[in-house]
């Protein structure tokens, strides 16, 4: 019966020419009666008004995302080209301002503009070789100016995000050379490093030798039995025929045979 009642009265209502509007939460509503905005930003919930004078907005007050393509140029004019995300949310008390002084498309009328114009602003701070090695503070200048920038609209800047940087075709070019060139030279330091090791390293063992034979040297000079070792070492075991003038001849000895 309730439900029959609640039916019946809607029919009737909507046959006198009344509406009615709904809203999910994070959504609010602004009327305009007349062509006149009402002074109230109402929350989310269920309304009835009359469709013949009032006009209805709905109104996303969450964290929304707006993606930019924007162009600028650095401090030494060279071209630079990003994409820029912000995220941001309108006030919930005041978005009955905002219909009222910007409308609806507010992202194309206010933000838009706003964030070409700041990231124009903020890349002019920095010269081209800074803006990828200093992308925190280029993103935080961008920020910034955006929230100073769009805080008398009732929109507050929840956070900015750099996602793209690229630069002219020319240019790019000519960092890939430089990069290229740097890598060379750091391939002939490390060639010359290794060979400057290698001779180290011969220089050592050449050190190293002439020391060990001028110990040898001194060696046999001072004491003759360590050449006569040194003889020894490399004997075979075979007795000579006759080992030099002036010394005591080998006799061969000879089996099998009688004198």
């Amino acid at each position: 019966m309730t439900h029959l009642l609640f039916l019946t009265g809607l029919i009737a209502l909507l046959v006198t020419g009344c509406g009615f509007t709904s809203t999910s939460p994070g959504e609010a509503v602004v009327f305009s009666r007349f062509g006149a905005v009402d002074p109230t930003c109402y929350p989310a919930g269920f309304y009835f008004y009359n469709p013949l004078t009032t006009s209805v907005y709905h109104v996303d007050v969450k964290v929304q995302k707006f993606e930019v393509r924007a162009d600028a140029s650095s401090r030494d004019l060279q071209d630079v080209h990003t994409t820029i995300v912000v995220n941001f949310s309108l006030d919930g008390s005041k978005c009955h301002e905002i219909v009222k002084t910007v409308g609806t498309d507010f992202a194309a009328r206010i933000i838009l503009p706003a964030v070409e114009e700041v990231t124009k602003a903020s890349t002019a701070l920095f010269p081209v070789e800074k803006v990828i090695q200093e992308r925190p503070k280029l993103k935080k200048e961008i920020e910034d100016g955006l929230k100073v920038r769009l805080a008398p609209y009732w929109i507050t800047v929840q956070a900015v995000s750099i996602t793209t940087i690229s630069f002219s075709r020319d240019f790019s070019h000519a960092i890939e050379q430089k990069q290229v060139e740097e890598q060379n030279v750091q391939r002939a330091e490390f060639v010359r490093q290794q060979a400057e090791k290698e001779g180290q390293r011969q220089l050592a063992l050449a050190e190293g030798q002439a020391k060990a034979n001028r110990l040898l040297q001194e060696s046999l000079k001072s004491s003759p039995e360590v050449l006569q070792m040194k003889a020894l070492d490399k004997w075979d075991g075979k007795l000579p025929v006759y080992m030099g003038s002036g010394s005591v001849p080998f006799i061969r000895l000879e089996q099998g045979k009688s004198p």
